[in-house]
């Protein structure tokens, strides 16, 4: 949860600084935020869908979903984009 809700405060703060008038970004921001204070910083955020599961007293599943998602991709180094003559970023 806390890395969504870092990276879409970002998203809403870039948007306050250009005038975007953008409704769904601050909403993002406070349903992870809530989110976050129910189960914890560190909880994975596909368990985001538990906010609507309790509010509605339904279990919202996938045939086959898998209890636990696991990230079993090998690690690989990041990558920097660089637009040539571009200096703004």
């Amino acid at each position: 949860m806390d890395l969504v809700l870092k990276d879409v405060g970002i998203f809403d703060e870039v948007t306050k600084r250009k005038g975007m008038p953008l409704e769904i970004a601050p909403l993002m921001v406070d349903i992870f935020r809530d989110g976050q204070d129910r189960y914890g910083p560190r909880e994975f955020s596909p368990n985001i869908i538990r906010r609507m599961e309790e509010a509605c007293d339904v279990q919202v599943l996938g045939q086959n979903f898998p209890a636990e998602m696991v990230d079993d991709e090998p690690e690989e180094p990041g990558y920097e984009v660089v637009v040539p003559g571009r200096q703004d970023y």
